[in-house]
C-alpha cells in the first residue's frame, strides 16, 4: 500500500505560520516543513537512534524543494538502517572538510610563502605568488597536499608548456617542489612528487646576456 503524501508543492508554497508559533507541516516518515512567522521555511527530519529522538536539517525551502527534501531524507534513512547517526555523520564530514581545506595545497603554499618573503626582494616575492596564483592554485590548489601525485602535477605543468612557456614551467615546478618539501617537514604530506618529474618537462634554452666588449668598459 502506497504511503499517502501529505504535502504538495502548492501547499509548501502557500504555507504560513500560525501567529508567533512555528508551524510544522508533516510529510510523513519524519519529514517536516517548519514555517516561521517571517516567512522562512526549513526542512527537517525527525528520527530516533539509540533510544534518542533527534532532528536534522535538510535545507531551506524553496532552494530545496519538496521532491529533493524527500530524497535527502531517504539518504539519511539509509544511514540509519546501518546504525549511523546522520547528525554525527554530518559533524564528522564537516570536520573532515575543514581539515582538508586547512591542508590544501594552496593553504600550505601560502603558509610557506609567508615564511619565505622576509628573505626575498619584493620583486621576487611578487613573482613567486603570481606564478602560484595564475598557474598552480586554479588546478591543484583546492586538493589536500597529501593526495597530489606526480601525474596530476605533470598535467598542470603541461598546460604551461602548451603555451610555449617552457622556462616558466620549470620555474613553477621548482616552486611546487619547495611547497611539497615544506609540507613534508610540517607533517602534511609524505613526499615531494615533483622529483618524479625530472626529465619529463620540455628542456628550455637559457638565454645568456650579451658579452661586454673591452672598448665598452669605462
Amino acid at each position: 500500500m502506497a504511503i499517502k503524501e501529505l504535502l504538495t508543492d502548492l501547499a509548501c508554497k502557500n504555507a504560513t505560520a500560525e501567529g508567533s508559533k512555528i508551524r510544522k507541516l508533516h510529510d510523513g516518515q519524519g519529514v517536516y516543513l517548519w514555517v516561521y512567522e517571517d516567512g522562512r521555511k526549513y526542512w527537517r527530519l525527525r528520527y530516533k537512534i539509540h533510544d534518542k529522538e533527534k532532528s536534522l536539517s535538510l535545507g531551506v525551502y524553496p532552494i530545496v524543494g519538496l521532491k529533493q527534501a524527500r530524497q535527502l531524507a531517504q539518504a539519511e534513512r539509509v544511514k540509519l538502517a546501518s546504525n549511523i547517526d546522520p547528525s554525527l555523520d554530518r559533524q564528522i564530514n564537516k570536520q573532515k572538510a575543514k581539515q582538508a581545506a586547512a591542508d590544501s595545497f594552496e593553504a600550505i603554499a601560502r603558509e610557506w610563502y609567508t615564511k619565505q618573503t622576509h628573505t626575498w626582494v619584493k620583486s621576487h616575492a611578487k613573482g613567486v605568488i603570481r606564478r602560484l596564483e595564475m598557474n598552480v592554485f586554479p588546478y591543484i590548489g583546492m586538493y589536500p597536499i597529501s593526495t597530489i601525485e606526480a601525474p596530476q602535477l605533470l598535467n598542470m605543468v603541461r598546460i604551461i608548456e602548451h603555451r610555449g612557456s617552457y622556462d616558466l614551467a620549470h620555474r613553477v615546478l621548482g616552486v611546487c617542489g619547495q611547497v611539497f618539501r615544506y609540507g613534508v617537514s610540517t607533517g602534511r604530506c609524505n613526499r615531494d612528487p615533483a622529483v618524479d618529474l625530472r626529465g619529463a618537462l620540455t628542456p628550455h634554452r637559457k638565454k645568456n646576456q650579451a658579452a661586454v666588449k673591452p672598448e665598452e668598459l669605462s
